[in-house]
Parts: structure tokens; C-alpha cells; sequence
């Protein structure tokens, strides 16, 4: 009797073998991927503008200007004027200098900017297919993908902001690490630091993936072995001419920075307050960082004695981490969510209720801003008085943005069905270890 013929067929796409679908399905797929990309911006332009009358927030983009004008002038950046973020930043500030310097209009770099921070969201975008590719079957890997490529609060600040140049980084790492590729990882991990300070986050945690198959010396060498040098041509000659650039690494702690009124630190402060409760936000702000610090810690070692031994347990992990810095401290801008949505569009595919709650999430952080900012509130005040009824709506909105949020955080760790149990066997193991008790007793 023949063998039935496969309605499928594996395939060779950019070196990497994908089983179980064509080449022409991928195609199709990244075509719907990158138009349904441009058409989530175009719609958040007009949504934001025309339905909403809001704005476009052009502020950072003006900024950038100045820099690339002073480049442009001869000056050097870190020497001559002051740059809040690490060297490659300056890579998106520079990619739209030459069009602008063509026309001599201004306008021309803001629209080259958002262009090119749309390509090199639409890069992210297939980069989560791939990604997805890995984790799901085909159908979910492109739910994923799109889901990604729709988020239009994240697509937003991709027009506003550069952080899809260090996301796209630190999506090209998850990719080269999940399909074997790891000195490509690392680099691109250590680049993406030199970009944005947060994806450093996710090294630990892929030396630790990548040590299943080998030790995590060995990982910790190779690490070592492309950190070295990049940091020599990136940091060392410019540390040597300005050591004040350190500052640029420092800011990032946020330690001279007063609470904001958008993080979960104030909405914590403002609940408690509300009920008469003597707190200040700065030691509340306290507990949160120690509550940080036991996040990531508890995160780490529970990575490195159990092992991250799947795609999935890699994002969730990452994902914990990065959203663990973004909750848990004093200072906040919305624009983080382009950090963890990648993530979220990964990890909460699976089920109609996950991606329905993808979407409130993008919902209420477009909300938060730019809808409700300079209405309700500004980084360190909310615009309504105490006991108002603008104060009280904008602290609950807080509290509620903040419950969808760890709630889609939830959803994600359970969806790695294992993740739950091995953790509370690792908490027995941990009490029974400081208690001198044997599982028999």
C-alpha cells in the first residue's frame, strides 16, 4: 500500500531548516507580516490625530535632530555635547541625517526617522515568526507574528522614540540563540547593550540556554571572548577621553530621578494614601527595589539550578526580567512596552483569551499615553487635586493598567505548564534545605 503523501513539505529558508512548511507560505507570510506593519503605523497616525485629537510626541525626534546637526557641524558627540545613551544609539540618529541634509528640511529627517524605525520594526516583526517557528505550529507561529505586527501602542512609540533599533537587537540575539547560532547571539546581545542598556538583561539567561549542550564556563568564555573587545572599541577610547560618559551608563538606575507619578510605585503610594495610610512614596519606592532584586535574583538561580532547557522557558525568563525593571522602579515611560511586547506577542498566542488581553494591554498603555498624558497627568504630578474626580480616575486607571499588565505576565509564565510546579518544587527543596529536613520527613 503507498504511503500517503505529505501535504507538507520542509524547507530551506536563509540557511535554516524549517520543517513542516513551505518556502512559499514563509514568503506570503512576511509579505502579510511587513504590510499589516506599515498599515498598524499609518493607523495609530491617523487614530491618534483625527479620532482622538491627540499628538504625535515629535520632542525625542527634535533632540536627535540637534545631535545629528551637531555631528554634521564637526562636533563629537560625548566630548562636545552631552548624549544620554550609549554609542550606538547614535546609528538611528545618523541613518536619517543624509535625506534631511539633501532637502535642508527638517521634516525630511522626522519622516526618514519613523521610516527607518519602522523597518527595523517590520525586522522584529518577521524575527518574532521565526522565533515563533520554533515554539508553535505554523498556524500559532503566525497568529504570534501578527499579533506583533498590530500592536499599535507599541507601533506608536516605534514612530516616536528609537527603541525598535535596540528591540530589533535584542530580537536578532533570541533568534540566532534559539536556532543554535551563539557567538552571532552574543555579539548581537552585546551590541544591542551598546545601544540600549536593557537587553542586557537577557545574556545570563541565554549563556545559561546555550550550557545545556556545553557548560557555562565555556558560555561565560565565549561571552567574554566578543565582550572584551567590543567594549575596548566601543567604551574604552571614549572613557579614556571623558570618563564622565560613565553617567550615560549610570542614568539608567534612575537614582537621581523622583518617583513617577505612571509607575506602580506612585499608583501604590497614591492607593495607600487614599485610605489614610502614613507611606511615602520614596519608601515604598524602597521596598519596591528590594522586591526587584528578589525578582531577578530568584529569577536567575532558579534558571541556572534547573536549567533552561526549552525556547519558551528562555522568553519567560527574559520576559520576567525585563518586565521586573519596568515594574518595579521609580521612574517609567510608556514607551517600555515596546520592550516586552515582542515577548508578550510570543508567549500569549496560544489561546483567544491571551490574545484578547494582548490587545487591552496595547489598549491602556496607548491610554496611558499619549491619550491621558498632560490631561490626568505629567511625569511627577497627576493634574487633578486630591479628593478630585480626576484623581481619583486616574489612580484607578493606574491600579487597573497595572493588574492587566501582571495578569498578562501570569498568562505568560503559564504557559510554560511546567514552569509553575518546578518552581514550587524549588521552594520546597530551598526550605527544606535551611530547615535540615529530608523530603522523607
Amino acid at each position: 500500500m503507498p504511503k500517503k503523501k505529505k501535504d507538507y513539505e520542509d524547507c530551506t529558508f536563509m540557511g535554516i531548516k524549517f520543517p513542516e512548511i513551505k518556502k512559499d507560505t514563509i514568503l506570503k507570510n512576511i509579505a502579510i507580516i511587513c504590510i499589516l506593519s506599515v498599515i498598524t503605523k499609518l493607523f495609530i497616525i491617523l487614530l491618534t490625530t483625527s479620532v482622538f485629537n491627540s499628538f504625535i510626541d515629535y520632542f525625542d525626534i527634535s533632540i536627535y535632530l540637534k545631535y545629528a546637526i551637531n555631528i554634521a557641524e564637526g562636533q563629537i558627540p560625548y566630548l562636545d555635547f552631552n548624549v544620554e545613551y550609549p554609542v550606538l544609539f547614535l546609528i538611528p540618529v545618523l541613518l536619517p541625517l543624509p535625506f534631511a541634509l539633501m532637502t535642508n528640511d527638517a521634516m525630511t529627517y522626522v519622516h526618514s526617522y519613523q521610516a527607518i524605525m519602522s523597518i527595523f520594526d517590520i525586522l522584529t516583526a518577521i524575527l518574532v515568526y521565526f522565533i515563533a517557528l520554533k515554539i508553535y505550529d505554523k498556524k500559532t507561529a503566525f497568529i504570534s507574528a501578527l499579533m506583533y505586527s498590530t500592536a499599535f501602542s507599541a507601533g506608536y512609540f516605534i514612530l516616536t522614540k528609537f527603541d525598535s533599533f535596540p528591540v530589533f537587537l535584542l530580537m536578532l540575539t533570541i533568534f540566532f540563540t534559539v536556532y543554535g547560532m551563539k557567538s552571532k547571539g552574543y555579539i548581537a546581545n552585546i551590541l544591542a547593550f551598546f545601544a540600549k542598556i536593557f537587553p542586557l538583561l537577557a545574556l545570563p539567561f541565554i549563556a545559561i540556554y546555550n550550557s545545556k549542550d556545553s557548560s557555562l564556563k565555556n558560555e561565560i568564555i565565549k561571552i567574554l571572548k566578543f565582550g572584551i573587545p567590543i567594549g575596548i572599541v566601543l567604551f574604552i577610547p571614549l572613557f579614556l577621553l571623558k570618563p564622565e560618559i560613565l553617567n550615560t551608563y549610570l542614568f539608567a538606575t534612575g537614582h537621581s530621578l523622583s518617583v513617577y507619578v505612571n509607575t506602580a510605585t506612585y499608583t501604590i503610594f497614591s492607593l495607600l494614601s487614599t485610605a489614610g495610610l502614613p507611606v511615602s512614596a520614596e519608601g515604598i519606592s524602597s521596598v519596591m527595589y528590594v522586591l526587584m532584586a528578589v525578582v531577578i535574583l530568584a529569577t536567575l538561580g532558579f534558571s541556572f539550578f534547573k536549567g533552561i532547557n526549552s525556547e519558551k522557558r528562555l522568553l519567560i525568563v527574559i520576559l520576567l526580567t525585563i518586565f521586573s525593571t519596568i515594574f518595579f522602579t521609580k521612574f517609567h515611560s510608556p514607551q517600555y512596552i515596546t520592550w516586552i511586547t515582542p515577548f508578550f506577542a510570543l508567549l500569549l498566542a496560544d489561546s483567544i483569551r491571551n490574545i484578547a488581553l494582548f490587545y487591552i494591554g496595547q489598549a491602556v498603555v496607548y491610554m496611558e499615553f499619549p491619550l491621558f498624558f498632560n490631561s490626568y497627568y505629567t511625569n511627577l504630578e497627576y493634574t487633578g487635586l486630591a479628593g478630585t474626580g480626576d484623581y481619583y480616575f486616574i489612580v484607578l486607571f493606574f491600579a487597573v493598567e497595572y493588574i492587566i499588565l501582571l495578569t498578562m505576565i501570569y498568562f505568560s509564565i503559564t504557559s510554560d505548564k511546567s514552569l509553575i510546579k518546578e518552581a514550587a518544587d524549588a521552594l520546597n527543596e530551598l526550605k527544606m534545605h535551611f530547615t535540615g529536613r529530608s523530603r522523607s520527613e
